[in-house]
């Protein structure tokens, strides 16, 4: 496992995580890709790359607005999180979806059609070479296409999730919280990503979303739906039931009724 995700392993995590995430992503962060291909602009005929493409919510937005006679092809390293998205695909009837698993950091463009827009929401930050995964999509555009990127930055599902990690940190020093997000909360470290995969006039747009958080179950749906799920497979059960009693009580103390996410969104275009 590379050193720039120390041991965070995206595919187990969320094979496992699927449903779990499935559930989650609906109230919590599945907006995010939605917006993703709202910005792009997407049109009739046109031939769409999404990856990685999660539970598919964003690839069945995109296959309609593509249709009538454009494709839409998602990808995703979790073999269970594409069967997720097919059963998503196979519901809304969309014929013009092709979904496989594949690592994105290792897609061959030799014999692939180019595509007028990529989309990479929330996957940036599990590539180990990140300009390199950037020099990649944008390579598999046609002259002009378009590249659509999100990323967490530096409020994710605040203020619970520094209290999850203060609280693992007592009852568990041992147990390291993985965040990879946090690699490209920082609107400058994004910029310096994107220049050094040679995308220099890119434009960035930063979102703050305040989402309702209606009880402390939905707190924890976050946490089995998401990479913190890791951390919590990591501790013994009587230690994750006590963190779980303890984020349940600091929400009723508090009476904390939201979490604010903070995404900053990247376009740019394929040169020609």
């Amino acid at each position: 496992m590379s050193e720039a995700l120390k041991g965070f392993d995206p595919k187990s995590i969320y094979d496992e995580a699927s449903r779990d995430y499935e559930d989650a992503a609906r109230d919590f962060w599945q907006y995010i890709s939605l917006r993703t291909v709202e910005r792009l602009g997407l049109r009739a005929g046109e031939r769409v790359l999404d990856v990685p493409c999660g539970s598919g919510a964003s690839v069945v937005v995109a296959a309609q607005q593509v249709s009538p006679g454009g494709t839409v092809v998602g990808i995703d390293y979790a073999e269970q999180m594409v069967a997720v998205a097919r059963e998503k695909v196979d519901a809304a009837g969309r014929a013009n979806v092709e979904l496989s698993v594949a690592d994105m950091t290792t897609l061959d463009r030799s014999g692939v059609e180019p595509f007028d827009v990529v989309v990479c929401s929330l996957g940036l930050f599990f590539a180990d070479d990140m300009p390199g995964l950037l020099r990649s999509l944008i390579g598999l555009l046609r002259p002009g296409g378009r590249l659509g990127v999100a990323v967490f930055g530096e409020q994710v599902f605040d203020p619970m999730r520094q209290v999850f990690v203060e609280t693992v940190a007592e009852l568990a020093p041992d147990v390291e919280v993985l965040q990879p997000w946090r690699r490209t909360e920082d609107v400058s470290v994004l910029r310096s990503v994107c220049e050094a995969a040679g995308l220099p006039d890119v434009d960035i747009v930063t979102d703050d979303d305040r989402l309702p958080l209606r009880s402390p179950d939905d707190w924890w749906r976050i946490i089995m739906g998401s990479g913190f799920r890791r951390t919590v497979a990591a501790l013994d059960e009587s230690t994750a039931a006590e963190l779980r009693k303890r984020c349940d009580a600091h929400i009723a103390e508090h009476a904390i009724d939201h979490i604010v996410n903070r995404t900053h969104y990247v376009v740019t275009r394929a040169e020609g």
